[in-house]
């Protein structure tokens, strides 16, 4: 008998054309980074042989680096990033990979789990320098 139910729901949604929503459509390739130290930060990426676009993070704020597909491969050129990681009135940029993922749309709330990056301190410098990590 719970066999017949089971089927008679089937055929029921069946017969309404429920069907399975359709995937949003991907436009950029981004990545999510979240400054969770107590200060600002500075950050810079470039995309290929492009200039450098140097950014300053505020503390416990968010910011996406996104980039817009321009062909149908949705692909995008290299990305490198680089973080001031000395948190004295000196600078040492650091390079990290981060990892985009492919989003509808250019925002940290389009980009899924395996985009977000968290920015904070490295254990035990004291607060003097920070890493990138991926966010879990």
């Amino acid at each position: 008998m719970k066999l017949g139910v089971v089927a008679i729901a089937m055929v029921a949604l069946a017969s309404t054309g429920a069907r399975p929503a359709a995937a949003q459509q991907t436009t950029h390739g981004c990545a999510c980074l979240h400054n969770q130290t107590s200060v600002p930060i500075s950050y810079r990426y470039k995309w290929g042989e492009g200039e450098w676009k140097t950014m300053k993070l505020q503390a416990g704020y968010r910011n996406w680096i996104c980039w817009q597909y321009q062909n149908a491969q949705k692909s995008s050129p290299n990305l490198l990033f680089q973080l001031d990681v000395d948190m004295s009135k000196g600078s040492a940029w650091t390079t990290y990979t981060i990892g985009r993922v492919q989003t509808a749309g250019a925002s940290c709330d389009a980009v899924g789990a395996g985009g977000h990056y968290n920015v904070s301190y490295r254990p035990n410098t004291n607060n003097g320098f920070i890493q990138v990590t991926k966010r879990n």
